[in-house]
């Protein structure tokens, strides 16, 4: 049940939660207003400035949960594993503070409508703003089967990407070492600073359109914003990345994780795919877009 307070004495609504929550800033106070949780008399009010006089029962209502979505884009499952294809702007698992519509919880979501007790363990992740293919393990001796073969660079790791520009080379390796500092950002350093990794990233042009560039690439190492940080150290960021100076914005990052090919658990060789995105074909065409608008 909600607390409820009884206003002593006749007084606009922004001043009364001021009394009820001496604490908090006004831009949290006017946030509780304009999301819908707080009530009068209960009735939901949203004006500030409303008079709330003596006697008057206010309400305020926990911020709304946010909703699991359900799992879709499962591209294979069975006993030891469940592969499934990540939306770009999802989290794969959450960070300290505890999202609880991600990828991870999605799949879990998925695992115990058939079996309470299942669970889906993390073998690799995908940045939130990149879209594709990743696993999940469903046991510890799966996950380390699997964490064994990435670790030890065994795992085929392919992506798609539309990059900003034309290579000059048809093909090429980008091989630089990453320093990543505790707020998570990434950038070029000299070989041989302490605490920076190896990124080693192999990439092929297989579409240009003299404004953008649709490329493949794989990757040898698994380095946090790995594709991101190196392609534009070469000049070409990938499109929707203005973070890495991409000047073309389509609302989301183009990177998309399409195949990887690793050992199963029972021994056989897989290779599995995730479909790109349509919004990648609308982007190679963005220089007859520019030039309608010329």
């Amino acid at each position: 049940m909600n607390p409820k307070y009884i206003v002593e004495e006749e007084m606009e609504l922004i001043d009364a939660l001021t009394k009820i929550h001496p604490e908090s800033s006004m831009r949290t106070l006017r946030h509780m207003l304009t999301q819908k949780r707080v009530t009068v008399d209960k009735a939901m009010k949203r004006q500030a400035r409303l008079v709330v006089k003596e006697g008057a029962c206010i309400e305020i209502h926990p911020k709304p949960q946010q909703e699991i979505k359900k799992m879709q884009g499962i591209i294979h499952e069975d006993r030891e594993i469940i592969v499934v294809s990540k939306p770009a702007g999802v989290l794969t698992v959450a960070t300290d503070k505890m999202e609880r519509d991600t990828l991870h919880s999605r799949v879990l979501n998925h695992l115990h409508r058939s079996d309470a007790d299942a669970w889906g363990y993390i073998v690799h992740r995908l940045d939130k703003d990149t879209s594709g293919i990743i696993i999940f393990a469903k046991s510890e001796e799966s996950k380390k089967h699997l964490q064994d073969q990435f670790s030890e660079r065994k795992v085929m790791r392919w992506y798609t990407a539309i990059v900003e520009g034309e290579p000059e080379e048809d093909e090429g390796t980008a091989n630089h070492w990453l320093i990543e500092d505790k707020n998570l950002r990434v950038w070029v350093v000299d070989e041989g600073i302490k605490g920076s990794k190896e990124a080693v990233t192999h990439w092929f042009v297989l579409e240009r359109n003299g404004l953008t560039s649709k490329i493949e690439l794989d990757i040898e190492t698994g380095r946090r914003h790995q594709i991101r940080v190196q392609m534009a150290e070469l000049g070409h960021p990938l499109v929707g990345d203005p973070k890495h100076g991409a000047q073309f914005n389509p609302g989301r990052l183009l990177l998309h994780a399409t195949s990887l090919e690793f050992i199963h658990p029972n021994g056989k060789t897989m290779t599995l795919m995730s479909a790109i995105p349509p919004e990648f074909n609308r982007a190679s065409k963005l220089k007859e877009e520019v030039d309608k608008n010329d």
